[in-house]
């Protein structure tokens, strides 16, 4: 009787042990680069390093305090943005020195959303922001110093499935 019973409540609660979380669904994906911005020796950020194209250094240059002589793309991650959990993104795999959390706060239906993005470096989070970011739209934050100049993140929704 007793096994049977159990059997039965088994029976009833295996669905929901294969369930999705609704929360895990994938929104849409982010581009998080990391660039490195100097007004000295740019080969000082290391072989990693590729060159920007010129329309994008006119574009940082434009930008008050980011005026600086070279930048550099040092690492890209395009993770995807979760419905309702923190996702990461590590832009100089396979290292975790730097990370990005980010997490959805709310979500408009004109393609925007506003975020809580967290940048951690040596497991450190330097510092945190709220913005609401828009398809398509690059937002540049002005990291700490790195190497005889500055890194900069450069967040960007990639896309974003319609609510």
């Amino acid at each position: 009787m007793k096994i049977s019973l159990l059997y039965l409540i088994l029976c009833f609660l295996a669905p929901g042990l294969w369930a999705k979380d609704p929360a895990m669904k994938s929104i849409g994906s982010m581009s998080v680069r990391l660039l490195f911005a100097t007004n000295e020796d740019p080969a000082s950020a290391g072989g990693i390093a590729k060159e920007l194209p010129e329309d994008e250094i006119k574009r940082l240059q434009s930008i008050p305090g980011l005026e600086f002589e070279h930048y550099r793309l040092i690492g890209v991650d395009t993770p995807d943005i979760l419905k309702g959990y923190e996702s990461w993104a590590t832009p100089l795999r396979p290292s975790k020195e730097i990370l990005v959390s980010f997490e959805t706060i709310k979500r408009a239906k004109d393609g925007r959303v506003q975020m809580v993005l967290q940048y951690w470096q040596s497991q450190r989070k330097m510092f945190t922001v709220n913005p609401t970011l828009t398809v398509g739209k690059p937002l540049y934050l002005l990291g700490p110093e790195w190497r005889k100049g500055r890194l900069i993140l450069a967040v960007k929704i990639e896309k974003l499935q319609k609510s």
